[in-house]
Parts: C-alpha cells; structure tokens; sequence
C-alpha cells in the first residue's frame, strides 16, 4: 500500500490522532483503537487516508486492532 518510512508513518500518525482529540501519552503499540481510543471505523477509514494519501480497503481494516497494527497496515 505504501513506501511510506516507518518513522514518517508514526509521526503521520500521531498527528493524525492528536487531530481527533486522543491525549498523546494514551497512544502506544498496544492501545485499542475502537476500545481505548474511541476511533470508529469511519474515523479510522480517515486516518489511514490522512496518513497515505489514498483510500484505505474498509474490508481490510476490520482485523486492525491496535496502533501498532495500524502502524504495520500503513507500512504494507
């Protein structure tokens, strides 16, 4: 999906966070999307856009969980 580098990927990331309100020091690998921070899938959907710059596949998005599993999605 993209060529994007990792750091560039978690920065993109973070920023894209911070803009739906989601405290900085609640964000780790292992924080719950849905659960801990609240994001639903459309939210979700627009961040993966946000941070690659294309349409993400909503199908696919079903198994991230975590950050850090969206953080490995967005590096594919």
């Amino acid at each position: 999906m993209s060529t994007i580098n990792a750091p560039t990927i978690e920065s993109r990331l973070m920023t894209a966070l911070l803009e739906l309100g989601v405290e900085a020091d609640e964000v780790t690998p292992d924080t719950e999307l849905r659960a801990g921070l609240d994001i639903d899938s459309a939210e979700l959907v627009e961040i993966v856009a946000s941070v690659v710059a294309e349409a993400p596949d909503g199908k696919a998005l079903k198994e991230v969980r975590t950050v850090g599993q969206l953080t490995q999605f967005l590096g594919r």
